[in-house]
């Protein structure tokens, strides 16, 4: 916690030339290993806010993204809204997320979270920063949660991108119902882009990591 300011990550530093990509509602058996080829292919490292359900269900895919060093950090367990919910809910929400997490090897220190519907409130911070973590939000909204079509996604991405951007995809919803193929297809478009202009490709908190006192996180102005 940083001056006893709320420990809500919005984007990095303007001066570093890099971005960091996100991808929330995962893991996905469909979507996420194209979009994990697609990373790999263009050499970018990404942090991935995973469901705890998921997590239980596709193990072998968060440690796909561990083994490629992608950050994995914590969307909920069932996907709420948890400024709706019970102190004792949002709670067990976020900590069987952990416990899921912890039991994959996945690193503890530094874990971020982002709430579902990146809802959060004055209890949620509290209850954040009270476990030395931090809530880590956007600047650039993808789109694609909406189905909209790849070009439009491209569009929202490529037009508003800046240093210290982070951008917020989807490679699953919380129903599992969703198709991502149009969020594939614009990485498609995106990753190359993105590299063509010399942007380094990193984790939220790799993208964070220089921000004053070594703490974690930009917060908002």
């Amino acid at each position: 916690m940083l001056n006893g300011a709320e420990p809500v990550i919005w984007a990095g530093e303007s001066t570093k030339h890099a971005v960091a990509l996100t991808f929330d509602d995962g893991p996905s058996p469909l979507f996420t290993p194209k979009i994990l080829a697609l990373l790999k292919q263009y050499q970018a490292h990404a942090t991935f806010f995973v469901l705890g359900r998921k997590v239980e269900k596709y193990p072998g895919l968060v440690q796909a993204e561990l083994r490629a060093g992608h950050e994995v950090g914590n969307h909920s367990f069932s996907h709420p809204y948890l400024t709706e919910s019970s102190q004792f809910t949002r709670e067990k929400e976020l900590e069987r997320t952990d416990m899921a997490l912890d039991l994959l090897g996945c690193p503890k220190k530094g874990r971020l979270i982002r709430p579902p519907f990146s809802a959060f409130d004055d209890r949620l911070t509290a209850y954040i920063a009270h476990k030395q973590q931090h809530l880590a939000l956007w600047s650039i909204d993808s789109g694609d949660w909406q189905g909209l079509g790849s070009e439009a996604i491209v569009k929202n991405v490529l037009t508003r991108v800046k240093n210290g951007s982070i951008v917020i995809f989807h490679d699953s919803d919380e129903k599992d119902q969703a198709d991502r193929t149009p969020t594939v297809e614009a990485l498609e478009v995106i990753l190359p882009a993105l590299k063509a202009e010399g942007y380094e490709l990193v984790t939220v908190s790799e993208l964070v990591a220089s921000d004053p006192e070594g703490v974690p996180g930009k917060l908002p102005v």
